[in-house]
Order: C-alpha cells, then sequence, then structure tokens
C-alpha cells in the first residue's frame, strides 16, 4: 500500500483558486521573451509616434472675465422689496449671466468659432510643406455650402500661376488675384509662396467642428480663464487663441452696450407707465376715504366694537333705573312714601338732593311713633308731622317724576347711539373689501416703483460698464517645442504600456497557453496532483491508499522511456517504506489473432491478479491510453499515474487524458513530470 505524498485532486482544485505571488513571478520569469516583445514593441510604436505622428503645437492665454452690473439688478431689487425679486426676475434675463460659466460657454460658442476660422482660413489645411500656417498661402477664400473634404495639389506654372486638378477638372490660379475652384472662390497670396503645395479643404461647418474640438476654455480661478488651442503650425494656434479673444472683447463691447441701453429703455417706459397707476390708486383711496369717513376698516371696526360694548352696558343699567323709577312713582300714586321705599332705590336716592328729604322725612317719621306712644293722632304736634312729612313726599315725587323723564331720555338717546354703531358696523365689511383693495393696489404699485427705480440704477450702470471688466491678461505666443508629440513622456508611455502588456501577455500564455511547464500549472489549471521527479526525493503518489495496483501510463509515444524509469521509482519507495511492491511490465503487450488481448500466454486481467495476489502493492507499465491494452487493465480500483514526456506538456493531449479517465470513473492518482534523468540516477 502506497502512503500519500502529493495533495490530492480535491486540495490542487481548490489550491487553484488563489493567486501565488511566487507563481506569477514564475510564470512570468518562463514568459520573459513575451515580456521583452512587448516591451520593445511598445517602444518602437512610441518611437514611430515621434517620428511620424504629425505634431501639434498649443496656444495658450488668459482673459479676466468679470461679469458685468446687469445681471445683480433682480439681486439687489430682491434685498429691497423680499418676494417682488422674482416678480420682476425677466427683467435681469435681458442681461448677462453673472457667472465665470457665462463667459466660457461664450468662448466656446461656434459663433466666435466661426468668426476665427473666417479670418485665420482654417478651412485650409496645409499638409505640404509641414506645419505651415493657412493664413501664409491663402488671402481670402468663398467657400458656400456643404461638401466633403478634399486635397488639391498646387502645382508653380511657367507664368506663375498655380495649377491644380481634381476629378479630371483643370483650374488655375494667379496670386492676388480671386480664382475659381469646383467648391468656390480662392484668392492666394501674392507674396513669397513654395513652388507647390498640398491643402486639404473643408467645408465651413465642420472646420468649425474642428476647431471647436481643439479649443479648450476652463476656469483658471476667481473670474480668471484659460483658453488653449491645439494647431498644426506654432503661428495658427497662437493666432487663432488671440483672434478668439479679440472677438469675445469686441461682443461684450458692442452687444452688452446695446442690451445695457435698451433695458434703460423698457426700465424707464414701465417707471412712468407705474408712477402714472400709482398716483391714480391714490387718489382713489383718498376720495373713498374721504366719502366713507373711514380711515382703516379694521382700526375703526375695532374701536366701534368696544365703544358698542360700553354703550350696551350704560343702556342696560338707563333701563333697570327707568324700570325702578318708574315702580317708585307708581307707588307714590297709590299711597305715600315712605323712607323705607326710598331706601329700596339707592341709584334715585344716593348723591342727589334727594338724600336730605328722604334723612328729613325718616327723622319726621321717628318722631311721629315716638309720640303715638304718649298722644293719638289727632294731636296738634301728630298733625304737624304729618302735615310737613306731606309736604316732603310731595317735594320727593316732584323730583322723581323729574328724574323718571331725565332717565327715559337718556335711555332714548343711549338706544340712538347703540343703532347707529350697529349700522356702522354693518357697513364695515363692504368698506373694509373695498379700502383693503385700494390699499393693496397702493401697496403693489409703491413696492414695483421702488424695484423699477433699483433696476434702471442698476441698468444705467451697466451702460457705462459695458457689461463689464474683461480684458486679455496673457497673449498667446508661438511655441518651439510641440505639445505632441513629447520624447521623453511618449517614450516612457510606450515603455509603460508594453511592459504592462508584456506582463499581461506572460500571464496569459502562462495560464492559458498551449504548454505546461510547471507542477504548479497543472494543479491550477487541471486540479490534479503534479510532482516533477527529483532524484532526491521518494516519489509517492494520492490516491493509492487501499488500492492493490497502480497503473502507470504515458501520455504520448515520447513518454514511454520514462514509464520504467518513474514504475522503478514507484518500487523503490515502497520498499524503503517496507512494503512488498513489484512492478508488472505490459508496455509491450499485443493482441492475438483472434482479437484477444493476451501477455504471452495468459489474459492480462488474470496477469495483474496474480501478480496483485503475491504482492501488496503491484506497479503495472502501461502503452499510451488510447491502446487496447491500457483499456483493458483500465479499473474503477486502480489509480492511473500519468507521465509527462520531458520538456513541455501539450495542455490539450493532458486535458484529454484525465478528461477519458474521468468519464471512465477510473481515479488518477497524479502526473509525474521527467526530466529525462536515467534510472540509475534515481535509484
Amino acid at each position: 500500500m502506497l502512503p500519500q505524498y502529493l495533495p490530492s485532486s480535491q486540495h490542487a482544485a481548490l489550491a487553484s483558486d488563489t493567486v501565488d505571488v511566487a507563481d506569477v513571478a514564475r510564470t512570468v520569469r518562463r514568459q520573459w521573451r513575451a515580456v521583452i516583445i512587448c516591451f520593445t514593441g511598445g517602444l518602437l510604436l512610441a518611437g514611430a509616434v515621434l517620428l511620424f505622428a504629425p505634431r501639434r503645437f498649443d496656444g495658450k492665454a488668459s482673459v479676466f472675465a468679470r461679469p458685468g452690473n446687469a445681471g445683480g439688478g433682480s439681486s439687489i431689487s430682491g434685498r429691497m422689496t423680499g418676494g417682488l425679486g422674482e416678480l420682476l426676475g425677466g427683467l435681469g434675463g435681458l442681461g448677462l449671466s453673472g457667472s465665470i460659466e457665462t463667459e466660457l460657454q461664450l468662448l466656446r460658442s461656434r459663433t466666435l468659432a466661426g468668426l476665427v476660422v473666417d479670418s485665420l482660413e482654417l478651412q485650409f489645411r496645409v499638409r505640404e510643406p509641414a506645419r505651415v500656417a493657412p493664413s501664409a498661402l491663402i488671402a481670402d477664400s468663398d467657400l458656400p455650402g456643404a461638401f466633403q473634404p478634399r486635397t488639391y495639389q498646387f502645382e508653380r506654372s511657367g507664368n506663375g500661376s498655380f495649377v491644380t486638378e481634381y476629378e479630371g477638372r483643370r483650374f488655375e490660379l494667379v496670386p492676388g488675384t480671386p480664382g475659381q475652384l469646383d467648391i468656390g472662390t480662392v484668392t492666394l497670396h501674392s507674396g513669397n509662396l513654395p513652388q507647390h503645395f498640398t491643402a486639404k479643404i473643408y467645408d465651413r461647418e465642420e472646420a468649425i467642428d474642428r476647431f471647436t474640438k481643439r479649443l479648450t476654455a476652463t476656469k483658471a480661478g476667481g473670474e480668471m480663464a484659460n483658453v488653449r488651442f491645439r494647431g498644426d503650425d506654432s503661428l495658427t494656434a497662437a493666432a487663432a487663441t488671440n483672434s478668439l479673444i479679440k472677438f469675445y472683447l469686441d461682443r461684450r463691447k458692442t452687444v452688452d452696450r446695446g442690451t445695457n441701453e435698451r433695458r434703460v429703455e423698457y426700465v424707464s417706459a414701465q417707471l412712468d407707465s407705474t408712477a402714472v397707476q400709482l398716483a391714480l390708486a391714490e387718489s382713489n383711496l383718498r376720495k373713498y376715504q374721504e366719502q366713507s369717513g373711514i380711515l382703516d376698516a379694521e382700526v375703526m371696526g375695532q374701536v366701534e366694537l368696544e365703544a358698542l360694548a360700553e354703550m350696551r352696558l350704560a343702556y342696560t343699567q338707563l333701563q333697570i333705573d327707568e324700570a325702578a323709577i318708574r315702580q317708585l312713582l307708581a307707588q307714590a300714586e297709590n299711597g305715600s312714601i315712605t323712607s323705607r321705599d326710598l331706601a329700596a332705590y339707592p341709584s334715585f336716592t344716593g348723591g342727589s338732593p334727594v338724600t336730605p328729604l328722604a334723612q328729613q322725612l325718616s327723622d319726621l317719621e321717628g318722631q311721629r311713633i315716638r309720640l303715638l306712644e304718649r298722644r293719638t293722632e289727632r294731636d296738634p304736634e301728630v298733625r304737624a308731622l304729618d302735615s310737613t312729612s306731606s309736604v316732603i313726599a310731595a317735594n320727593i315725587l316732584s323730583m322723581a317724576r323729574s328724574y323718571a323723564s331725565s332717565v327715559t331720555r337718556q335711555r332714548q338717546q343711549m338706544q340712538s347711539r347703540v343703532d347707529s354703531i350697529q349700522g356702522s358696523l354693518l357697513a364695515l365689511p363692504a368698506a373694509a373689501e373695498t379700502g383693503g383693495r385700494l390699499q393693496r393696489d397702493v401697496k403693489r404699485l409703491t413696492a414695483i416703483y421702488t424695484a423699477l427705480e433699483a433696476q434702471l440704477v442698476e441698468a444705467r450702470l451697466g451702460a457705462i460698464g459695458e457689461g463689464g471688466e474683461v480684458r486679455q491678461v496673457d497673449v498667446a505666443m508661438p511655441q518651439r517645442k510641440p505639445a505632441f508629440p513629447k520624447p521623453w513622456l511618449t517614450m516612457s508611455l510606450g515603455g509603460a504600456g508594453g511592459l504592462l502588456a508584456g506582463l499581461v501577455a506572460a500571464l496569459m500564455l502562462g495560464w492559458f497557453g498551449r504548454w505546461f511547464r510547471d507542477p504548479m500549472e497543472i494543479e491550477r489549471a487541471i486540479g490534479i496532483s503534479a510532482q516533477r521527479i527529483d532524484p532526491t526525493a521518494p516519489l509517492l503518489v494520492s490516491g493509492a491508499a487501499g488500492a492493490r495496483s497502480v497503473l502507470v501510463v504515458p501520455l504520448d509515444a515520447r513518454a514511454r522511456a520514462e514509464v520504467g524509469t518513474v514504475a522503478q521509482r514507484l518500487m523503490r519507495t515502497a520498499q524503503h517504506r517496507a512494503v512488498q511492491a513489484a512492478v508488472l511490465d505490459m508496455s509491450g503487450a499485443q493482441v492475438d489473432g483472434n482479437g484477444k488481448l493476451a501477455l504471452e500466454s495468459g489474459q492480462i486481467g488474470a496477469t495483474i491478479d496474480k501478480v496483485e495476489h503475491d504482492n501488496t502493492v503491484t506497479i503495472v507499465q502501461l502503452p499510451e491510453l488510447s491502446s487496447d491494452v491500457t483499456l483493458a487493465a483500465l479499473r474503477e480500483n486502480r489509480p492511473v499515474v500519468l507521465v509527462a514526456p520531458p520538456g513541455p506538456v501539450d495542455r490539450a493531449r493532458l486535458a484529454h487524458a484525465v478528461d477519458t479517465l474521468r468519464r471512465l470513473q477510473v481515479p488518477i492518482a497524479g502526473v509525474v513530470l521527467s526530466d529525462g534523468v536515467p534510472p540509475r540516477a534515481l535509484l
């Protein structure tokens, strides 16, 4: 029985899911040729770019773009009038935007790009001689309409003119004189021109597209903007940048000023109209207040309600006093008035001339009661007291009648005032509606008038400032060295890209290439154990525990010579482990004339069984897996050791052998890689 030494196939499959840095390094080292080739290719590609790529030059300039005052009107009026700024926001739209992003969009606009294209003749691209500005050859052009880009070769003729042909048609251009092409009119400079030149011509829209693609306008910080244009030559790059800024400044000084002036006119007209409406609203409010007598319906209503409550309280008290005095008069008419009767009406007697009379009447009544204790009612003194009491009672009755009349008049007057206040209160809702509407009109028109005055001031300041402070800070100058390609940067990028591509190619070739060169690659890709024969180490296989036979099968004919070496090494290792083992060489078995497999005089199966019976472990040497002898020896209880030939292992062949054994459900003990070591070196 062979002890386990190599990892099992399950363990190898798990190990293949991880990537070891050392394994990656070994793979890259083995595929060093791919790394060198890709690195060299990257350098060559960078060199080709340096040699053959067209040069590009940058024109750089900076602009100070402080937005004008026209855009800030709505913010000031908003702070002055609150939400009214939103109502008048449309007026601010007539000015320029107050952000640097708006200025950048203006610099990138196709309108400015078209002006630059027309001024520098950028519809032409001079291809030969290289790095020559189109404006140095073309003085003027008129190329209307759309057409496909086309190339013209101009040659100087004997009379000094330039001749070109396109699609079989011949055209002649005289320098300084407009000449006709099939797409429009072109005027060449009359100065020093080369003997021949080649130009590619674009229609205007495509030339504008090419210009905008090469133009960048970015925010540098604060209110500064950077403008850069990448051209085919240094003169055009600098001239295009400066021309763009020039046209931008010109439009800011003309369009913005006109906008501010129109804004002043519009706001002035609105201000006059609002002033007329405000005066009319104030007049209507004054007339209504004079006619109605109500200055403020809300305040007046509150005052009237408080007065009505007080009057209702006084009116109720008068009603009570009137009812009381009427009752007193009714008692007086039915009989005499006593001091006790007067005491029941304090509102009549308290604090009035009736009080002393009531006191006298009370004193007389007391005297009469004391006299009647000694005398009769016919006594002269008693009669004198009665006469005096009658006189006092008559005076009190007269006063009571006068008081009752006064209370009645006060009640009637109070009732009239209460009715008047109630009528005024009933008229207040209508007055509040009308007066509130007139007051709201006055307030609204006043706020609008104030905001319009602020807008007028801002518009006048915008007209004075001409759209804000805008000026060119840095002027673009022609550069001596091209912006693209840069030698060091291009070579560095080419080398780094080639090195990266080489590493990727090395890993791809090592992991997915045709050949296996390392046991770790086999374990990672196929998922089975693999070991290289080492003369100093034993050769032990996994999956052989409990098996009586181990089949040693070569991958191809080149590995037949290594099968015996592996079998002898397995047997020697088993003997060192005190395991009785024998080697059965069936690699030379043939098929007899009856179509049966035979080894000399016995059957293959019987031969293997007999050797298994005599030994603990039988190591069977077999031919290739495609051989009928090997197929006859395969069993589910006989693990197979695949022997690879010296050198790289064919990935497809090994995968096919493993798939075949797995379909037959034959266990695979592993793969042994041989370096062609002679058997005596292994023993």
